[in-house]
């Protein structure tokens, strides 16, 4: 914390993360003040939340908790290398902008272009939408390492934020409705073409 008393550390307390050794690498982390679930790739949404639901039982189990006040679901995509060439192929222009008006733009390149929205959603839940171009080594969150190379990233965190029971039967059903109204934007975010080019069903 910086203050009049200059730079003040601060105790965020025992923060343990607990990872698996696959491919996917899955990790959990227990904090103080929250726990989250993630992971880098998955086949379908149903094997998240089934991850989700065991975290969520042993924690119910443990520390047996009345309330929480909120829950998220954030989904990154990353696109670089070859498929960033060939970016307006992938994406819908609505999203691009200025960066995918390749023929608008001649010689000149796009190093930095980065959109923040906001949606407010009729259940008081919110979804925050980042997306654009990144040079190598940038990132615009430290939640998100940085590449090595050039990249377009597609950010999207919903999330709610109000006191209600502790209830995993309703935590859950949210989760999912999170998880999908995220897909419903990304999948009118992206094209067909970005689908086939990272095999995605579709």
């Amino acid at each position: 914390m910086i203050g009049l008393g200059g730079v003040q550390p601060q105790d965020a307390g025992t923060v343990w993360r607990f990872e698996t050794k696959d491919p996917d690498d899955w990790q959990f982390t227990l904090a103080p003040t929250f726990v989250s679930l993630s992971v880098k790739r998955y086949t379908h949404r149903s094997d998240f939340l089934t991850r989700l639901a065991v975290v969520l039982h042993a924690l119910e189990d443990w520390l047996h908790p009345t309330v929480y006040d909120r829950i998220g679901v954030r989904y990154v995509n990353r696109v670089t290398g070859d498929q960033l060439a060939r970016l307006s192929t992938l994406v819908r222009p609505e999203i691009l902008g200025v960066a995918g008006n390749e023929t608008a733009l001649g010689s000149i390149e796009v190093v930095h272009a980065l959109s923040d929205t906001l949606f407010q959603l009729d259940d008081a839940s919110q979804l925050r939408g980042r997306w654009g171009r990144l040079p190598a080594g940038a990132t615009y969150d430290p939640g998100i390492e940085p590449a090595r190379e050039p990249s377009w990233v597609l950010d999207l965190d919903h999330s709610t934020s109000q006191e209600e029971n502790f209830d995993l039967a309703a935590i859950g059903g949210k989760v999912a409705k999170f998880c999908k109204h995220i897909y419903t934007f990304f999948r009118w975010a992206v094209t067909d073409t970005f689908l086939d080019e990272f095999g995605a069903e579709r």
